[in-house]
């Protein structure tokens, strides 16, 4: 089964194998591409 995720931030998107990579995936590009929103998440 594949999932997709999206930033609300940018145009981000990614195809994964699990709801917990998704968030994986999700939390190192706010850290990486939006730090301001990864400090209050």
């Amino acid at each position: 089964m594949t999932m997709t995720g999206t930033c609300p931030h940018c145009d981000w998107q990614v195809v994964a194998g699990s709801y917990a990579e998704i968030v994986e995936l999700y939390q190192r590009h706010l850290r990486n591409e939006h730090p301001e929103a990864w400090m209050r998440s």
